[in-house]
């Protein structure tokens, strides 16, 4: 009697089973990695804190820990607040400095300017001293003199002029332009390149002998409407001594 054989498995069943074996290890790997993944995302964000070198004791049980207090803490210091006051203030020294400096700057221009411009004026009047002189050479003079009597008119008006102005700066430059109205109706005409106080020096100072009055007058005249000058009594008095030796040098 012979033993049964065992049976034998069709080639297909071999290959079907040999094919699924990967499928499953694949399968536990993707699994795993998914348990992995909702651990971790159960734990949440993981928080660092650096090592310390002693563990913290618990506190002894007779320690009182300190109660809150109802009132709230004490703000921080205002230093952010300090350091912009600091630089606010930095800024406005800094520019009122920067305004006196300015200012200083201006006020000494200002003296330098005037000093120059009286340097400036006084400067011509050797030239019209020259040009005076020369008027009576027939250099500039016209050929029709003077109208004396207009002359002599003007300069006894300015005269009294000086004399009764309050204010001696007044008095002064409206006697001086007293004498050019004066000097323009004698019957000269002025000449392309003269001022009219240059104009009015040569016509007035004509005569030689009262050539140094009407310059004294015409300088005290220039520096107190064009130089600044502030005049008082001492300047009114020279304007009166310059007019009544052109008025006595044209009698």
């Amino acid at each position: 009697m012979s033993r049964p054989e065992p049976p034998v498995r069709a080639p297909e069943a071999v290959r079907r089973s040999g094919a699924t074996a990967p499928l499953l290890g694949l399968a536990a790997i993707a699994g795993l990695f998914g348990v992995l993944m909702l651990a971790a995302a159960g734990q949440g964000t993981p928080e660092f804190s650096s090592p310390r070198s002693e563990s913290t004791a618990p506190p002894p049980e007779d320690v009182v820990l300190p109660v809150p207090s109802t009132t709230g803490t004490p703000p921080p210091p205002e230093s952010w607040g300090d350091s912009a006051l600091a630089q606010i203030l930095g800024v406005v020294f800094g520019a009122l400095l920067t305004l006196a400096v300015l200012a200083l700057v201006l006020v000494v221009l200002r003296q330098l300017l005037r000093f120059l411009r009286r340097l400036w004026q006084a400067r011509p009047l050797d030239r019209r001293e020259v040009t005076a002189a020369a008027g009576e050479d027939g250099g500039s003079t016209p050929a029709v003199p003077p109208n004396e009597e207009v002359i002599r008119r003007g300069v006894s008006a300015a005269l009294r002029t000086v004399t009764a102005r309050p204010d001696p700066g007044d008095a002064i430059v409206a006697a001086w332009v007293g004498l050019e109205e004066s000097a323009a109706d004698a019957g000269h005409g002025r000449g392309a390149a003269e001022t009219p106080a240059e104009f009015t020096a040569r016509v007035i100072g004509a005569r030689r002998s009262i050539a140094a009055d009407v310059l004294r007058l015409q300088g005290l005249y220039e520096r107190v409407r064009f130089g600044g000058l502030v005049a008082d009594e001492q300047d009114r008095q020279s304007a009166v001594v310059a007019l009544r030796g052109i008025k006595e040098g044209w009698r």
